[in-house]
């Protein structure tokens, strides 16, 4: 797909499964052999074309926040697989306001998987909008994301019961994003895949270079 060639979100609609018209996701653009390196935070180095395999949104809102008005930003990284944008949605969020970032975050979505670029769903939000959070995300769909929170580590399991349900598998494909040693042990009893956080990775590479 050609630059030219983007519509911005106003001018297209997608199939939804839902009475809010939150767009349904595609099962034929998901990744399905693990997670695609490198893994990069949107607003590191994922603004520039380089070597990136997936693109993730696990950081302050505002440094995403224009992705909505210019998801084309994302095909110029030269990805080829994306995390769903983790617009913030807490227990304090009214439930009007979240339907909207849901509904932006789905569709920005669909629209990369429309582009060739494969798609993992995001899970991280509130308690709140875990039911909510699983509109226009098919049964089936098996690639799915999340951060890891310190403070509370047990919500990892919460969200892997998400993905049980709409993959309908024992051990679905699921990748948690930081959150500690406490985190990092839930994944290694339940057989998923943790990724140390962006800036820990780079403060432990330092530290092996002043230490050797």
């Amino acid at each position: 797909m050609k630059i030219t060639d983007i519509f911005v979100p106003q001018d297209r609609l997608y199939p939804s499964d839902n009475e809010f018209e939150i767009p349904t996701l595609r099962l034929d653009r998901q990744p399905k052999n693990g997670l695609l390196l490198p893994f990069a935070p949107w607003g590191a180095n994922a603004r520039r074309r380089s070597l990136i395999g997936t693109v993730h949104f696990y950081v302050d809102d505002y440094r995403f926040n224009n992705i909505w008005l210019h998801p084309e930003k994302l095909i110029l990284t030269g990805c080829s697989e994306v995390v769903e944008p983790n617009f913030s949605l807490f227990d304090t969020t009214p439930i009007a306001f979240g339907l909207q970032l849901l509904y932006k975050k789905r569709w920005i979505a669909r629209w990369l998987q429309e582009c060739g670029i494969n798609v993992w769903a995001d899970l991280h939000v509130s308690s709140k909008f875990r039911d909510l959070n699983k509109l226009g995300i098919p049964h089936g769909f098996n690639a799915f994301a999340t951060r890891g929170v310190s403070e509370c580590p047990e919500i990892i399991l919460d969200e892997l019961e998400v993905a049980k349900e709409i993959s309908e598998l024992r051990n679905p494909n699921l990748i948690v994003y930081g959150g500690g040693n406490k985190v990092k042990d839930i994944c290694r009893q339940n057989n998923l895949l943790y990724v140390e956080q962006h800036m820990v990775r780079i403060r432990k590479a330092r530290e092996g270079v002043n230490n050797g």
